[in-house]
């Protein structure tokens, strides 16, 4: 076969070899993947006019909102036990949020108690390293103010250091 003849082949063939079908699928950790095979065990759907130009294959992209405004993500249906697994992690989520609020809580009043009474005493008196009770001097006072606002800028509501 001439050349001419096998490269004029190919390009007609090439569109058809370019639209194979590709398989939309999301994996158990949400992960949206495009393969040339239906997995096995898995619900997939084909995305028509999908070429390998636009999707490589097996390519793993997270699930994320659709261009175009689009913000809903499809979510996949979970069978009971990702359902719980689900759930699982939502209350885990919610109690170490309700814990970082508790400490951080606990902080504030702490940086707020440290702050008042570095502010109302212009002498403070601490014991250092070596068992020693000393009076700070102003610099080391007011380096210690300024450590406390952070402290309540960083970890108190509408702040007011």
């Amino acid at each position: 076969m001439p050349a001419l003849v096998k490269a004029g082949l190919a390009i007609v063939c090439l569109p058809l070899l370019m639209a194979a079908d590709i398989y939309r699928w999301v994996d158990q950790d949400g992960v949206v993947n495009y393969t040339q095979q239906k997995p096995k065990g898995i619900q997939a759907e084909i995305v028509s006019g999908v070429s390998r130009s636009q999707h490589a294959p097996s390519s793993r992209q997270p699930a994320s909102p659709r261009a175009g405004g689009d913000t809903q993500v499809r979510q996949p249906e979970l069978d009971e036990h990702q359902q719980r697994l689900l759930e699982d992690l939502q209350a885990a989520e919610s109690a170490r949020r309700q814990e970082v609020a508790k400490v951080r809580e606990e902080n504030c009043e702490r940086a707020r108690s440290v702050l008042g009474r570095l502010t109302e005493k212009s002498r403070i008196r601490v014991r250092g390293d070596d068992g020693e009770v000393r009076i700070l001097d102003e610099e080391e006072r007011q380096s210690r103010i300024s450590e406390a606002q952070r402290g309540v800028a960083t970890n108190c509501d509408g702040a007011d250091a």
